[in-house]
């Protein structure tokens, strides 16, 4: 079969051996292992930033590297990911990254150094550079392609509550028992993950068929030439990279250093705010699907609520403000990024069917690398205003205006992402050179 002919419908029905049933099985057993990949990518450095600022007694910046290091390594290796995802399937790849992940997931708090911390933590996000992506292929195997937003809409519920457990609620298991012992905790539990994961794989092995259809050779090159790949990629790049930032990075430090509010209470509002972005990005394909599949209003309204929260906080924050300021900020921030779904559903719609988890992968490279950028710059930004920062026994404590300054720098990537919305091609959940049920032809 030709990679750019879609299958016909009698050929997509006899590689799916399994019931509803069992396809629900696979799908939440790669969930569970994707809870944890999101769970690392939270954890550090937010909710553990003084703690290993004390620890290891080093810079703003170089805590900061340890939250970028993760994310260059982990934005680039989607580049490659996707395509062995297409190439070998999802499955076979999320479990050898799986292995990768348990294992630096353990290694991690046993570090002495800050070389090794750097060493595990580039590790540990090599393993979790193949889990999304290898959901993303799967889901696009085994459910229907229209259906394609809602399922990755449960996925990314699942996922998220893996970052929801790496706000508040690792915040407290560092606080009664040390972000070593806690980190730990979280690698076992990792482990118990993949062996589950394991067995459920082997009793539902890639079929035959899937395993044919998965030896086509896609070129990359093709989703690169796509003029329509990049409106959307530049918008989830921009949203989520400023969503993350402040969600993962700074912004429990942020309230603690601007507002004066204990740990507690800002890894509180983190967990809040994941909790809004889990709550509605699950929900956002079936709204799409309420209003005829459309695509265009949801990321449209995502990245001008992205520009303006970006700008009214960057106006509004000085001196010492009130935390339910910045909180709501930060829940205005969840809100727009949540159509993420949306939004990855639009880059594979304007691609060819069997490039999914390429066009997907490379869609993650471009956030992770931007979010990557921006989490270096933050810290090089905070460590320009060291001077003025105050010591205090819970750590250093930064002026609010060189959170401001990052905010700033926020809001003009938001004009990028606003202006790159207005581009972006209706695709009404057909894929690339398909037809619908109604025998429309697909957008391309």
């Amino acid at each position: 079969m030709n990679a750019e002919q879609p299958m016909c419908p009698m050929s997509r029905k006899s590689i799916f051996p399994y019931n509803e049933w069992h396809k629900l099985l696979l799908l939440l057993s790669m969930c569970l292992i994707y809870f944890f990949s999101y769970f690392q990518r939270i954890a550090v450095p937010g909710m553990c930033f003084d703690e290993l600022q004390g620890d290891f007694k080093t810079t703003a910046a170089a805590i900061t590297a340890l939250g970028s290091i993760f994310l260059y390594i982990y934005g680039f290796a989607q580049f490659f990911i996707g395509i062995f995802a297409d190439r070998f399937g999802g499955r076979r790849t999320m479990l050898a990254g799986a292995a990768v992940l348990v294992c630096a997931s353990i290694l991690f708090p046993l570090s002495q150094s800050l070389a090794m911390l750097y060493l595990t933590r580039a590790i540990l996000a090599v393993g979790a550079s193949t889990i999304f992506i290898s959901l993303v292929k799967e889901i696009d195997t085994l459910f229907n392609p229209r259906h394609f937003a809602i399922w990755l809409g449960v996925a990314l519920l699942i996922g998220y509550s893996g970052g929801i457990a790496g706000t508040y609620p690792l915040e407290q298991a560092i606080s009664h028992f040390g972000w070593r012992n806690a980190m730990f905790a979280a690698g076992i539990l990792c482990l118990l993950a993949l062996i589950i994961a394991a067995i459920i794989f082997r009793k539902f092995p890639v079929s035959r068929a899937q395993a044919v259809q998965r030896s086509t050779t896609i070129y990359i090159a093709s989703v690169l030439r796509n003029r329509l790949s990049y409106p959307p990629m530049i918008v989830g790049a921009v949203n989520f990279s400023v969503y993350f930032l402040f969600q993962a990075t700074i912004g429990k430090k942020m309230l603690t250093d601007c507002c004066g509010i204990s740990s507690a209470r800002a890894a509180a509002i983190t967990f809040i705010m994941m909790t809004v972005c889990a709550s509605i990005a699950s929900v956002s394909g079936l709204i799409s699907r309420i209003i005829g599949n459309r695509r265009k209003p949801i990321i449209l309204a995502g990245s001008f609520l992205m520009l303006a929260t970006t700008v009214l906080l960057t106006i509004f924050i000085h001196g010492h403000p009130d935390h339910r300021l910045i909180g709501a900020g930060f829940v205005l921030f969840a809100l727009a990024a949540s159509p993420s779904p949306i939004t990855l559903s639009a880059v594979k719609e304007v691609n060819p069917g069997p490039a999914a988890a390429t066009s997907v992968g490379l869609a993650n490279c471009a956030a992770y690398v931007v979010v990557a950028i921006i989490t270096n710059l933050s810290g090089v930004v905070m460590d320009c205003f060291r001077e003025q920062a105050a010591l205090t026994s819970q750590g250093i404590v930064y002026p609010t205006i060189a959170y401001r300054l990052i905010l700033a720098g926020c809001a003009g990537l938001a004009v990028c992402s606003a202006a790159a919305a207005c581009f972006i091609r209706e695709t009404r959940g057909t894929v690339s050179g398909t037809t619908d049920k109604a025998g429309t032809p697909g957008q391309s």
